[in-house]
């Protein structure tokens, strides 16, 4: 089962109530619930990774707050420092590979709906602390943030390696009753992250009755997930995990547009599928755990790598490799499954 992306936000003395999803930004299809909240005095509140993959890396800096969370979640001013924060991240970076840098972070603001699969959402705008600077892969990197009362809030993370998918390479087939596997190869075969979730997007044009302009929708998948441990296969050096080919078409059954947005004479056109390799370091994987923990214990066990703060700073990597669907599954779609109105469209 895929690790936790929702935090329960009733408590009072809660973090920003529309705070960036921790468990969202490394994995999207969680289902056990999490929480992360202050008692007391005010404290800085910090969520973010750091995405060798990523072309910017993000940094949200927030502050508790007393008072109730869903009157005074919505108020900006409520969870959000009146001033510019002094925030610094220092380590060596692939543009000076051998030299310890600071890189002073700027900041933006970001919106971004509600939307399952984006990193960042509440909705609203939210100030970001960013940098553009390429970060190198197994690298430490300190933040370190300084207030204007002169307290230091920092935390210390290692990046992870990348990955590349290996299998399938060029075309994928949903015709198969018989488990399949997704591979795929870290950078450094030895070196891996604490936890990997595969998902896969099918991709497809759509043209309703009456419409003149093709929509363009994806399918998401979850296909599999564990430790590095459960997935390595040592005598290929690939991790995998394993899926049923034919549940995709019981995926497609269920989604949400194919079951709402189905009218008659639609047409639909294949356009690939996506899959995407998601790693996480071990600061949120290990959080999670705690926080699923079940004991003797009664309260919730509190997990946090940010000193004189609350939150996690950890890591992540994601890879991207999208195929082509193969002309037996495009086959199938057009003739077992007419009431979705799939096409071949020949290039």
């Amino acid at each position: 089962m895929p690790i936790s992306n929702v935090f329960n936000m009733k408590k009072i003395n809660l973090l920003f109530l529309f705070s960036m999803i921790v468990c969202l930004i490394v994995f999207n299809s969680c289902s056990t619930d999490v929480e992360i909240y202050t008692e007391g005095d005010e404290t800085t509140i910090v969520y973010g990774y750091l995405d060798v993959d990523a072309d910017t890396n993000y940094v949200k800096i927030t502050k508790s707050f007393v008072g109730d969370a869903l009157t005074n979640g919505p108020i900006y001013q409520m969870s959000n420092y009146d001033y510019k924060l002094d925030v610094k991240l220092i380590g060596k970076f692939a543009d000076m590979p051998n030299v310890v840098r600071t890189e002073i972070l700027d900041t933006c603001s970001i919106y971004k709906p509600y939307d399952p699969d984006a990193i960042f959402y509440s909705g609203r705008n939210q100030l970001m602390y960013y940098t553009t600077r390429k970060l190198k892969e197994n690298e430490k990197y300190e933040l370190v943030i300084e207030l204007k009362d002169g307290k230091i809030v920092k935390s210390t993370v290692e990046t992870i390696n990348g990955n590349r998918v290996s299998k399938p390479r060029l075309q994928i087939s949903f015709e198969s009753d018989i488990s399949n596997q997704i591979q795929w190869k870290p950078n450094n075969l030895f070196k891996h992250a604490a936890y990997y979730e595969v998902v896969g997007y099918f991709h497809y044009g759509q043209l309703n009755p009456g419409e003149t302009d093709t929509t363009y929708y994806k399918m998401r998948w979850y296909m599999g997930s564990g430790t590095a441990e459960e997935l390595w296969n040592s005598s290929d050096y690939n991790m995998f995990v394993s899926y049923t080919p034919s549940n995709f078409y019981k995926q497609l059954e269920s989604d949400n547009n194919f079951v709402n947005n189905s009218p008659d004479w639609v047409q639909r056109f294949v356009k690939g599928f996506e899959i995407v390799v998601t790693a996480t370091g071990d600061e949120l994987y290990n959080y999670i755990l705690i926080q699923n923990s079940t004991g003797a214990i009664q309260d919730t066990p509190e997990y946090t790598n940010i000193e004189n703060g609350m939150g996690i700073f950890s890591s992540r990597s994601q890879c991207s490799h999208t195929v082509k669907v193969s002309d037996h599954t495009i086959n199938t779609l057009i003739r077992d499954y007419p009431q979705w109105g799939f096409v071949k469209v020949y290039n």
